[in-house]
């Protein structure tokens, strides 16, 4: 068998963006590009985010996968509901100061091209606030405010 292409970005630093509520947004530099050697290659492409939103509704988001511009993988839509692939492993709900939120997923793409495509990782909120990333909100210099990273793997794969 051919040996795989992977690539990773992991992110090691922390960063914070304002989201608009019900609005898809990519999570700032979660993102990685790849070019498939043919047009039959699936792209299999794993997310693991840590941060936290600065609303203590911390249950109203969902997260998801573009290629490119393109939202990929979500179900159909449904009314009003929001869609998407994850929500976040609450581990203290309704907390936006100390305890950082965590979401893992992943998905096999068939992007059909041999031109470099970028995957970028998204997030919804149904509240508009800010999005910390790799940090909690406060960030504050004691034991209870954790940094963590975050990465996106991409691999083709037959």
């Amino acid at each position: 068998p051919a040996p795989v292409t992977a690539v990773q970005t992991h992110l090691t630093t922390t960063s914070s963006q304002s989201v608009s509520a019900n609005t898809r947004v990519n999570i700032t530099g979660l993102n990685a590009t790849i070019t498939p050697s043919t047009t039959s290659k699936r792209i299999k492409i794993t997310i693991r985010w840590n941060g936290e939103h600065s609303n203590n509704i911390n249950y109203n988001q969902v997260f998801g996968i573009k290629r490119d511009t393109t939202d990929i993988g979500n179900p159909a839509a449904a009314g009003v509901r929001p869609v998407g692939m994850a929500i976040v492993a609450v581990n203290y709900l309704s907390d936006a100061t100390s305890t950082p939120d965590s979401a893992m997923y992943s998905y096999i793409d068939s992007p059909a091209t041999t031109s470099a495509t970028t995957y970028h990782a998204t997030y919804l909120n149904k509240v508009a606030a800010n999005l910390y990333n790799q940090r909690t909100v406060n960030d504050t210099n004691n034991t209870d405010s954790e940094r963590l990273t975050s990465n996106i793997i991409l691999e083709e794969i037959d």
